[in-house]
């Protein structure tokens, strides 16, 4: 691993670990109840994981949940969200075990990309509409995908050593079409949230992520044997081209 992709990594943990630090300070307990019922959810979603092909990075439903945090709960509340989905993302069911290094990334990321897009929605954004609850959840979640996404390619291109632009753009090519659903869906539902009601009705949202989720699933299965079809496909031509 290179020094630049060593401090990267360093440096987003450090951010990751302040934010919680911030989050653990302003932390609030109101709606305590409705809270920790959304954070059941959003970690249960973290368990549908779909890897991205080539990649060892996975996306999941969760940031659906953590969209409706945002919109409705506190700062605090969704920096807990954010770590508990993370850890759930990385513990469940992984392919080899995973280092504490990745964990702790991939947590601190999570935590970064949801603090950002709830400040900005928030506190800079917000003051200046009418506090609609759907175009909150639409601005929150392109700010979350976009954060989010930067925050994993460069670490790919850094440690994998592979060209930022390629990475980004096979990031944002899974990436962007399944968060673009789950932001429509939860902003089209936002409007009859509440805080009091939002995790009863992120409940109404959960068939709609698995069928999304089964469907990037088989998506990512198919490309994935297609990779390994060409790749095969490719050594077979190396060794004939070897033997003439």
């Amino acid at each position: 691993m290179s020094r630049v992709a060593k401090w990267y990594i360093a440096g987003v943990i450090a951010s990751g670990t302040g934010t919680l630090l911030l989050a653990a300070r302003w932390w609030s307990s109101a709606n305590l109840a409705q809270f920790a019922a959304l954070l059941g959810i959003t970690i249960f979603a973290s368990t549908l994981k779909v890897r991205i092909p080539g990649m060892t990075s996975t996306i999941s439903p969760n940031f659906a949940f953590l969209l409706v945090a945002m919109a409705f709960f506190s700062f605090s509340q969704v920096i807990v969200a954010a770590l508990g989905a993370a850890l759930m993302q990385s513990f469940w069911r992984p392919q080899g075990r995973p280092r504490s290094v990745q964990v702790l990334f991939s947590a601190a990321a999570l935590m970064l990309s949801s603090a950002f897009a709830f400040a900005l929605s928030h506190l800079v954004v917000r003051p200046f509409d009418t506090g609609d609850a759907a175009a909150l959840v639409l601005r929150a979640g392109t700010l979350y995908l976009f954060m989010n996404t930067t925050l994993v390619s460069i670490v790919v291109g850094l440690t994998e050593h592979q060209p930022l632009k390629e990475v980004c753009q096979h990031c944002y090519e899974w990436a962007f079409p399944y968060f673009a659903f789950g932001i429509v869906v939860i902003g089209l539902m936002s409007g009859s949230f509440s805080t009091m009601t939002a995790w009863r009705s992120s409940l109404e949202v959960a068939p709609a992520m698995v069928l999304a989720y089964l469907f990037f699933l088989g998506r990512s299965a198919k490309q994935a044997q297609s990779r390994t079809a060409s790749e095969e496909a490719e050594e077979l031509l190396a060794i004939s081209s070897a033997k003439r």
